[in-house]
């Protein structure tokens, strides 16, 4: 009652009457209590519970009104895209695009309080039901093949172990949305949950194949990765034990400025070089397209990108502030221009004919990759631009990302598509905090509008860039999981070139064999990728339903609503264009053969 007293002297919301009633009856309850302090009577226990009831309907009719019919209602649409996915086998990319769609709907119709406001027990409901129907096919056979075998060993060579420890790690993830704990801590537990899902694959690969020294290296090289990018997290108000890294960290010594510029230079420049060298090898290169990409473009990207930190740097002004910004700008301008080229042509084969041989058998190049070449080129177009926004401290993100993003394809060659999802999804979120932000709006970095830019005529390009700046990691892994999602095991000869005649060891030539197994991925990817992101969106706004009188609503559950609603939308967009490339891949790629295999 203090505390309202004293906000209606500085506000007009309580009416003086009200205020005087409650003075009142606090009065004359102090009154009764002061004539037989060691006795609580029946009547005087009723008063105080009625004066406490008084003064809560009195602030929630001022402080916080919420719409309970529209809030629900949105509840039920996720309900009811979740069942969609259920029921339906197979949606088309048309019809998955609504989803994120009716989300910003949704959001711009009533803000924050559509989504906190529905009662208990029907949030417990809604929720239960959701994940029971969302997930229902995985958990069944995951539970299914687990407890169909006596041993523990059997379980783990089971084909849908993976499914279920990708479920139970997806859940553990959304659930965690209601506590703030959780929140708090979550950029070193996602660290955890992707050693987790490593073991489990490493432990079955193990049952099932053996002691391998490769499959130790690799998962050893993935889990360092994942560990060193804790070096650059950063920390949020309430994490009152966080402190910054020394290589984070703003009043350093000028060698160790040095030191650090030499680093992030010597790392970036061998991500770069290391993308060309793995298209190189995988044979992709003989694209003219990929070829000019990676070897003009890129290079070029990556002096400007290098010249931009020398120059921001240091303490002479070489160039004035408006030259400058020619730099980063250009660099975009090349990310843009790559990207319009590899969609014009992603295709990367190639058939050629020995006419003087007697066997007169072709050969056809650059089919090791032919359908995910064109979207590492473009994820490759896009880390120059990335490494701007991030700027030079935080470039080596981008490294780690790289290496761990391969050795997750490599690892899980063979694994379910539901699999390789769940743990996409976990390194988005780990490199989420791997990029400097946390899920507050005070930790978003404002000055990447100004990279490359001293001023804006509008709105649009400053939003972009900071959108891009936050939900970089989403768009990186988004782009990368072609790469990961159609990642085959090849022998090591016949790695640049078959025979157009064979069938066998033509690795992702095997999608243009068979039509219908692209178009199952696809299916399979969209279907298990929307069930995972309207999962974690529906358990996000269950925790700002509960939670919508909690003292930190507006510090820590509804900024991570909100992030995890970016994540939705970005990657949809993101999806969204990646099907396209690959979709006028296959075009492009069936079109060449099919006209090569008629011609004789």
């Amino acid at each position: 009652f203090r505390y309202i007293a004293a906000y209606s002297i500085i506000s007009s919301e309580f009416s003086a009457a009200d205020i005087a009633a409650i003075r009142a009856q606090v009065g004359e309850i102090n009154e009764r209590y002061a004539k037989s302090p060691t006795v609580y009577s029946f009547e005087l226990v009723r008063d105080m519970q009625q004066m406490i009831a008084k003064i809560r309907n009195l602030c929630s009719e001022h402080w916080a009104q919420f719409d309970l019919p529209v809030m629900a209602l949105a509840v039920v649409i996720m309900l009811s895209l979740s069942c969609s996915l259920f029921v339906i086998p197979e949606l088309s990319p048309a019809w998955w695009n609504v989803i994120p769609v009716i989300a910003a709907v949704i959001i711009s119709c009533e803000s924050l309080s559509l989504w906190s406001g529905v009662t208990h027990p029907i949030t417990v409901i809604l929720t239960i039901a959701t994940v029971v129907l969302t997930l229902y096919t995985p958990l069944k056979n995951g539970l299914r093949s687990v407890f169909s075998k006596a041993a523990m060993l059997g379980a783990i060579q089971s084909t849908r172990f993976p499914d279920l420890a990708g479920f139970v790690i997806c859940l553990i993830t959304s659930v965690g949305f209601t506590t703030n704990s959780y929140i708090l801590v979550e950029d070193y537990a996602t660290i955890f949950f992707f050693g987790t899902l490593l073991l489990v694959n490493f432990l079955q690969q193990y049952q099932l194949h053996g002691f391998k020294i490769e499959l130790l290296l690799i998962t050893g090289t993935a889990l360092t990765m994942s560990r060193v990018s804790a070096v650059f997290f950063g920390c949020r108000e309430e994490q009152f034990w966080c402190q910054k890294t020394w290589w984070l960290g703003g009043e350093v010594e000028d060698e160790v400025k040095s030191c650090r510029y030499a680093a992030s230079v010597c790392v970036f420049g061998g991500t770069m070089y290391g993308l060309y060298w793995y298209q190189k090898r995988e044979g992709s290169l003989i694209s003219r397209t990929l070829r000019a990409v990676h070897c003009i473009v890129h290079p070029v990207q990556c002096v400007l990108v290098l010249v931009y930190w020398a120059l921001s740097a240091s303490a002479a002004e070489v160039l004035t502030e408006a030259q400058l910004c020619w730099l980063p700008r250009a660099v975009y301008m090349l990310t843009f221009i790559s990207a319009c080229a590899i969609f014009y042509n992603p295709t990367t084969v190639h058939i050629t004919v020995n006419r003087v041989s007697s066997a007169n058998k072709p050969k056809l190049y650059g089919c090791v990759s032919c359908y995910s070449a064109a979207a590492l080129a473009l994820y490759a177009s896009t880390l120059p631009s990335c490494a701007l926004l991030l700027q030079q401290a935080l470039a080596p993100v981008l490294t780690l990302l790289t290496v761990q993003l391969f050795c997750v394809a490599r690892l899980l060659s063979g694994k379910s598509t539901f699999f390789k999802l769940a743990v996409c999804h976990v390194v988005m979120l780990q490199y989420f905090y791997a990029t400097g932000h946390q899920a507050a709006v005070q930790q978003f970095d404002w000055n990447a509008a100004f990279v490359g830019f001293t001023t804006h005529p509008n709105h649009a390009v400053p939003v972009f860039m900071i959108i891009v700046r936050t939900l970089m990691s989403c768009v990186l892994v988004t782009m990368f999981v072609p790469t990961i999602l159609l990642q085959t095991s090849v022998p090591d000869v016949g790695l640049r070139e078959v025979d157009l005649t064979l069938t066998e060891n033509t690795a992702q030539l095997q999608y243009y064999i068979n039509r219908d197994l692209l178009r199952d991925k696809v299916h399979t990817y969209i279907n298990a990728s929307s069930a995972l992101v309207l999962l974690k969106c529906l358990w996000a706004c269950v925790a700002c339903s509960i939670h919508r009188r909690h003292l930190m609503i507006w510090n820590i559950f509804t900024p991570r609503m909100i992030i995890e609603m970016c994540f939705t939308g970005c990657t949809g967009l993101v999806s969204v264009l990646v099907v396209v490339l690959l979709a006028r891949n296959d075009a492009k790629l069936r079109a060449y053969l099919d006209k090569f295999c008629k011609s004789g």
